[in-house]
Formats: C-alpha cells, structure tokens, sequence
C-alpha cells in the first residue's frame, strides 16, 4: 500500500511538473524581472524605488495614452455589444432554415479566423483616401463631397481603428450570447406568448438572466483582449496623428523598443496590471453574483 501512495504521488509529481515550469519560466519569471527593473534606473542599473511609477503618474503622453484606451475599450465593448445581441436575437427567432443559419456562421468566422495584422492590411486599404473603397462609396452615395483622410485625422482615425476591431470581434460576440440562447427553455417562452407578453418582456424577464453571466464572461475576455490592442493598430496608424490611438500597448512599445527606456515601459506595464487585475477582480464577483442568482432561481 505505501508503494502504491508512493507512485501515485511520484505521478502527479511528473504529470503536473511540465506545467509548473512552462507558468513559471513564461509567466512568473518575467512579471518578477520586469518588476525589478521597473524599480531600477535605464541609465545606471541602481535601484531608484518607485521613481519610474511617479515618472509614470506626471508624465502627459501616458495620460494620453490612458484616455485614449479609456474611449477605445468602451466605445468598442458596447458597440460589440449591442450588435452581437441584436445579431444573436434576430437570427434565433427569425431564422429558421438550417442552411441560411449555417451561411450566417460561415460569414461570421470569417472574421474571427483572420490574423488582426492582416485586418489592419486589409482596412488599410479600404481607408486610403485616393484608391479606398470607403471613399469612393461615399462620395457615390453623394454623402461626401472631397475625400476623407481617415488615417491623418483625430476622430475618423479613431473610428478607422475600432471599426476594425468592432468587425473582427462581434461574431465572438454572436456566438456565446446565440449559445446562450439555445438553453432557455422554448415552453417557457411559447408560454410567455400566449400569455400575452411582448418580445422585449420575454427578453427581459426570460432570456436575460440566462445569458447575464455568459455577458459578464464575454465582457471578462473582451476586456483583456482590448486592452493590449497592438497590431492593426500599428499596421493603421501607429499611434497617431498625434496620440489619438496611441493606446497604452502602443505608447509601453515606443518608450521600451524606440526610445530604449525598458525599466520605465516595465513601470508603466506594471501599473497596467495592477489596474486590469483590479477590474477583473470586480468583474469576477459580478459574475459569481450572476451565477448564485441564476442557481436560486432555478
């Protein structure tokens, strides 16, 4: 018997080490090296306490950079948001062939399958002013009169990057929450019919609360990924004009691999952390609510 609780422990042992040393040496490893140099002078090497995080704190192009990520993540989880819900409704209560719901999925993948620097490429090319469809459209809808400089100009630049990521990321969107939709009971909902209760009423008090934590976990996810937007963002417009998409990705980039400063882009990332992990930790309790409520009521 001791041999045998022996072995099985030396075979937890083996099966969980692999595991353990790839989180170590790709995660915990440099989170704790680049708090030590965000603690260290670029220059001389010495320890300068928490002189890059007070550096961090006045400096006005990372101000910048915070608001400009503040209008980004928001401006696009609720654009994403409200399409791939309206999306996922429509498309579950007005569609029923099976072949159109299948062209529906194939045309959404689309997106979600295409590597963002080849988005940011292919936008690009549709934002151009000379040859670029958007343009061109729009001047034979007759809705514009002279070309738009998409990617030169603060707020159509703005839009010109969330428009990519609004298109590659709604269908993720569209598919959980349509998911979710598949697990509310249809006797419920043919009840709430007959019983004289409006779509938005059967929305509301039925197929909200199923899909409230998937929307939490979708917001989790969206949140993470927005917030380190980098590359259609550099292949558009590299942070400009000025520092109106200079994200904070974007702006930890130049000042670590342009300017050399790796121990305050180290500062600067390091706050960023702290503050997602922040966010994620209040998020997590939302969506532990969300489902001890769920389970209560069922």
């Amino acid at each position: 018997m001791y041999v045998r609780r022996r072995g099985d422990s030396l075979l937890r042992v083996v099966l969980l080490a692999p595991p353990l040393l790839f989180l170590l040496s790709m995660v915990v490893y440099p989170l704790l090296f680049g708090i030590r140099m965000s603690l260290t002078d670029y220059k001389t090497g010495q320890w300068n306490n928490f002189h890059n995080f007070v550096r961090a704190t006045q400096d006005s192009l990372f101000s910048d950079a915070v608001k400009a990520i503040a209008i980004y993540v928001t401006v696009v989880i609720v654009i994403e948001f409200l399409l791939g819900l309206v999306l996922a409704l429509v498309i579950y209560h007005n569609i029923k062939s099976g072949w159109l719901k299948a062209l529906f999925y194939f045309l959404f993948l689309i997106p979600l399958v295409t590597p963002p620097v080849a988005a940011g490429v292919l936008f690009r090319l549709m934002y151009t002013p000379s040859y670029g469809i958007i343009n061109y459209l729009l001047q034979m809808t007759g809705l514009i009169q002279k070309e738009i400089l998409w990617l030169s100009q603060p707020a159509p630049a703005m839009f010109a990057v969330i428009s990519v990521d609004v298109w590659q990321w709604t269908p993720f969107v569209f598919f959980v929450l349509f998911a979710g939709l598949q697990a509310v009971p249809k006797d419920t909902l043919e009840a709430a019919a007959v019983d004289g209760a409006s779509g938005f009423q059967r929305f509301r008090l039925i197929e909200l609360p199923y899909l409230r934590p998937l929307m939490l976990l979708v917001l989790i996810l969206r949140l993470a990924d927005t917030f380190q937007v980098f590359d259609h963002v550099m292949v558009l417009t590299q942070g400009g004009p000025g520092t109106v998409t200079q994200f904070l990705s974007v702006y930890i980039y130049k000042v670590g691999f342009k300017f050399l400063n790796l121990n305050y882009a180290a500062a600067a990332s390091i706050m960023v952390i702290a503050v997602v992990i922040l966010i994620f930790m209040a998020l997590n309790r939302l969506l532990r609510i969300a489902e001890g409520g769920e389970a209560n009521e069922a």
